[in-house]
């Protein structure tokens, strides 16, 4: 460690423009993939808010919630069932603002008559106990509250109990129902259930998600760009401590001649690309967790504490690849050639 931190201050500069520019690719990686993530909570967060372990629904509607209702037979078998059940329908309000009106049966945490609880994104133009004018409706929505994370197809949703949602969608149309992990755990039950239920089908959460249209479409490209930022945050590793290597063939040589052994100048240039590499991975953190906190409820911006530690772990896995070559150039040098013997 001694030797590797004398050799860094000695080229602070060299090792400063290369930790700068890990530190760019870093940064750049968190924020596409926090992105990803919050392109993807404008998608799916309902889904997963309702805490659902499989979603009912209709065998035409191609897995997605809000294509086609379920058939009344299966609905009734679902009612007997006391299994709740979810109604949907896109409205807009005043300014053209659309928000997937939502409410769902055997919930009790739902709000009073004539309120409404929406997603975070709405309080840019609406704030709590303003009213809704519903289009075509002559009902008014008072705004109870909003949450966060309660997003579908790019839609905030608009929850409202029952009696509110009958007054504002007058069909009793079903689009989804909801297996809870209690009713599973009833393994007779669901086998039942699966036989009577006769014109719908029983999917994952992840078949739900991947049947909006919008989800899969904008999280293939932007995965694909964090995939080869990384394939350039190893080149680029590669490259500088490659070029850094080739310019200290003397110095190695010398130290080679000296009786260093080539355990030590391994480690020295391992020590070297963790430090870089973690103060600058480190750093990236820190400024995106900052910005993070300055963001607006509107922006696509989720910060996943999990994803940062994997995204940690790749930078020094990757940073651990593109040093290889810088040693396997180590362990060829010549010390008498190194330093111009003959």
């Amino acid at each position: 460690m001694n030797l590797a931190l004398k050799e860094m201050t000695y080229y602070k500069l060299k090792y400063a423009l290369v930790a700068a520019i890990i530190f760019l690719l870093a940064f750049l990686v968190l924020f596409v993939s926090s992105l990803a993530q919050g392109l993807g909570k404008d998608n799916i967060s309902f889904i997963e808010h309702m805490n659902g372990k499989y979603f009912v629904v209709s065998e035409d509607a191609d897995n997605n919630l809000l294509n086609a209702p379920l058939h009344p037979d299966d609905v009734k078998v679902l009612k007997d069932n006391q299994i709740p059940l979810v109604q949907m329908q896109p409205n807009k309000v005043q300014n053209n603002d659309k928000f997937l009106l939502t409410t769902i049966s055997n919930i009790h945490a739902l709000p009073k008559d004539g309120e409404i609880a929406l997603d975070l994104h709405m309080s840019k133009n609406y704030k709590v106990n303003d009213q809704l004018n519903v289009v075509d409706n002559k009902e008014a929505l008072k705004i109870a509250q909003f949450d966060k994370y309660q997003m579908y197809a790019h839609m905030s949703v608009g929850l409202v109990n029952q009696d509110t949602y009958k007054k504002i969608v007058p069909q009793n149309a079903i689009n989804t129902a909801i297996l809870t992990e209690d009713m599973l755990k009833d393994e007779v039950k669901v086998k039942d259930l699966k036989a009577q239920l006769k014109h719908s089908k029983i999917i994952t959460p992840e078949d739900a998600m991947k049947a909006i249209p919008s989800y899969e479409a904008e999280q293939m490209p932007l995965n694909l760009m964090v995939f080869f930022l990384f394939l350039i945050s190893a080149i680029v590793i590669t490259v500088f401590f490659y070029i850094i290597t080739i310019q200290k063939t003397t110095e190695y040589g010398i130290l080679k001649a000296i009786g260093t052994s080539h355990k030590k100048l391994i480690v020295k240039l391992i020590q070297e690309v963790f430090i870089i590499v973690m103060l600058s991975v480190g750093l990236a953190i820190v400024v995106i967790m900052a910005i993070n906190n300055f963001l607006p409820p509107t922006m696509p911006f989720y910060l996943n504490t999990n994803l940062i530690f994997i995204l940690a772990g790749l930078f020094l896995f990757v940073a651990f690849i593109g040093v290889l070559l810088s040693i396997i150039k180590v362990l060829k040098i010549d010390p008498i050639e190194a330093i111009g013997g003959e």
